[in-house]
């Protein structure tokens, strides 16, 4: 992510450079190829600038009325152009893309959504973008009090071992996790837990139940999203999971799913998640309300 003024071609932007020399107010049809990006528009007080959204894109519920122009592996690129944008907010982009950018000399933002401090940085450096600086800033600073807050809540708590999992609901198969340099790891720690696949080098490793069951999880946390959450989906993913060898967390009946829309979604929203996860980890804690 590289920035500069806006010149006769795409500009590649992203890093450091993202925020200088922006004139104000320029982009002002804008397209979000992710749900984070998105939200992150949406957050900043941008979301009339919005013209089109990824397919997968489900909050806010405002944006269900804009076009959709798929996902970063489907992307309509006839649809991309049809709309004109100034600016493309890409993850994981193409090079059909960028190619397109390049030729159309429409600008295009990398979102380096990883880690937490990628977020901030996404959420900065959009906020620039978009000049709305202190907008960015404020929703920054809540971010941040929200996430110290659930911090010292658990600070001295003990720290179980935890399992965050997703995969397809009807097996107990093909069990994504994540591991460190991820947000979702760093949550897991910020909300009292140990992740026990956080040593893994991938930040979201494939791994078998063997593994898992020699990692004994004292609570395993599954991402379901999609999936309606029912006492019948519980029952059935806790029958998957007392099919294996005993596991902590299944003998103890401490198996949560999580089927919220932002619970795999890099954004402001991770407040949420924290809080969640605190709840799950923590039972016995009690969050002050935001």
């Amino acid at each position: 992510m590289a920035g500069g003024m806006i010149g006769v071609g795409c500009s590649r932007t992203g890093g450091r450079e993202a925020s200088e020399d922006i004139p104000p107010a320029t982009y002002q049809r804008i397209i979000a190829i992710a749900p984070n990006t998105a939200e992150i528009v949406c957050e900043l007080g941008a979301a009339d600038r919005l013209v089109a959204v990824s397919q997968y894109c489900t909050y806010p519920p405002s944006l269900e009325k804009l076009p959709k122009i798929g996902g970063p592996r489907d992307l309509d690129l006839e649809m991309v152009i049809a709309l004109q944008p100034d600016l493309v907010i890409a993850r994981g982009a193409s090079e059909a893309l960028v190619s397109l950018c390049d030729a159309q000399g429409i600008r295009v933002y990398h979102d380096p959504s990883r880690a937490l401090a990628d977020i901030e940085q996404a959420i900065r450096e959009i906020g620039d973008l978009l000049s709305v600086t202190d907008r960015a800033t404020a929703v920054l600073r809540r971010m941040r009090e929200r996430l110290e807050a659930i911090r010292r809540a658990v600070a001295d708590r003990p720290r179980p071992r935890v399992l965050f999992t997703t995969r397809n609901p009807e097996q107990l198969s093909s069990i994504y996790t994540v591991a460190r340099g991820s947000y979702l790891d760093e949550l897991i720690v910020l909300a009292g837990g140990e992740n026990i696949f956080g040593d893994q080098d991938t930040d979201y490793p494939l791994v078998s139940l063997e593994e898992i069951i020699d990692r004994r999880p004292e609570v395993i946390i599954e991402s379901l999203f999609g999936t309606a959450d029912s006492a019948e989906l519980r029952a059935s993913v806790a029958k998957q999971w007392q099919s294996v060898s005993p596991i902590p967390a299944v003998e103890t009946g401490r198996l949560h799913i999580l089927s919220a829309d932002y619970a795999t979604v890099p954004s402001p929203r991770v407040v949420l998640l924290a809080a969640d996860f605190v709840r799950m980890i923590h039972p016995e804690v009690t969050l002050a309300p935001e």
